[in-house]
């Protein structure tokens, strides 16, 4: 006779499911644990709103239970072994303008001053007031100007087609940086200025084309921690500081700043954001010499200033300008913004 204890078909079914169940929601919690922190990484990166609020509450606690028993060493390690890593941001200066290391020279130069003429005293020789403007040299085959260029995702099809006619002069050598979704209001997502800091330093350009603005319409956090909203006063000036930070860390050095302006968009709404936008560009870039500001806008807007994405081209031909989202260029569009850009770094590198 058998002492074990027998359990009838139905407790037998009534118990598995239950360790299973047990064994699901385990594994899944072990999961969370593994991954909070990134997981808590990837709702900071949202839009600032109420869906980012909900989201890191709900992954706060995990992220620091998880940091506390160590659980999120696995995934630290596989970062670190795969050459990720957040690192620290660069820090744009508070004041934009001043004696920041790295900061190009002021707008404009100082004459020297000069004693009034008077008896026995020579005529004084006006001093020439020195060009503050970068001076590209003229480049050579063998020499090819070294250009690049890059931005948001307006400057994926722009710049592929700048690419192809740069090559096409035979002076020019240019390298295409888009970064797809980034912008200057999420730093969190896409470093922008610790990039442009890593590539000045490089000395490998002499002349940067960049183009922002498509995805800056979202929240931005001000250093002291303080969040603003598109429209709002804080929102512009910390976008503002933010411009001419970059256009100051991309100076210096005879280099050449093309800041590359938004084009009308189909919603009256976000040409009116892209607009206020350009006036930003715009104004930070005339107190900067080295910059130039390029107004895309009149070349995407039909006679009467409207949005249409066919346009008559440089050709007369119309031709289809924007992709159906009314937002970024097609292959047309992209030649004809590239050719007004290579247009004025021609003109600026005295390129026949």
């Amino acid at each position: 006779m058998s002492g074990a204890t027998r359990h009838s078909p139905r407790q037998r079914l009534g118990a598995r499911p239950r360790r299973v169940f047990g064994v699901m929601v385990g594994g899944l919690l072990l999961a969370v644990l593994l991954n909070a922190p990134a997981l808590e990484q990837g709702a900071e990166r949202m839009p600032y709103g109420r869906e980012r609020d909900f989201w890191l509450a709900v992954w706060k606690p995990f992220a620091a239970v998880s940091r506390a028993f160590f659980l999120d060493e696995p995934r630290n390690l596989l970062d670190r072994a795969l050459g990720r890593s957040d690192g620290d941001l660069f820090e744009l200066p508070a004041a934009p303008g001043g004696e920041e290391p790295g900061v190009a020279p002021p707008a404009t130069a100082t004459p020297a001053r000069t004693p009034a003429p008077g008896r026995g005293t020579p005529a004084a020789t006006p001093t020439p007031t020195p060009d503050p403007r970068p001076r590209l040299r003229t480049p050579t085959a063998a020499d090819p100007l070294r250009v690049w260029i890059g931005g948001d995702s307006m400057v994926k099809v722009l710049g592929e087609a700048f690419l192809r006619q740069a090559a096409e002069t035979g002076v020019i050598a240019a390298t295409h940086d888009p970064q797809l979704s980034s912008g200057l209001t999420r730093p969190d997502f896409f470093d922008w200025p610790g990039h442009f800091n890593q590539l000045v330093q490089s000395g490998r350009y002499e002349v940067f084309i960049v183009m922002f603005g498509a995805n800056d319409s979202q929240g931005i956090k001000t250093p002291d921690g303080k969040i603003f909203q598109p429209g709002e006063e804080g929102w512009t000036a910390e976008y503002r500081r933010r411009v001419a930070g970059v256009m100051d860390l991309l100076g210096g050095q005879d280099r050449l700043v093309l800041w590359v302006g938004q084009p009308i968009m189909r919603s009256s709404e976000f040409s009116e954001r892209m607009a206020a936008l350009n006036a930003i560009y715009r104004e930070e870039a005339a107190k900067r010499p080295w910059v130039q500001f390029i107004d895309l806008w009149p070349l995407f807007t039909t006679p009467s200033g409207g949005y249409d994405a066919y346009l008559a081209d440089d050709d007369g031909q119309v031709k289809e300008m924007r992709h159906p989202d009314g937002v970024h260029l097609v292959r047309a569009g992209g030649e004809r913004a590239a050719r007004a850009i290579l247009a004025v770094l021609k003109a600026e590198a005295k390129i026949p």
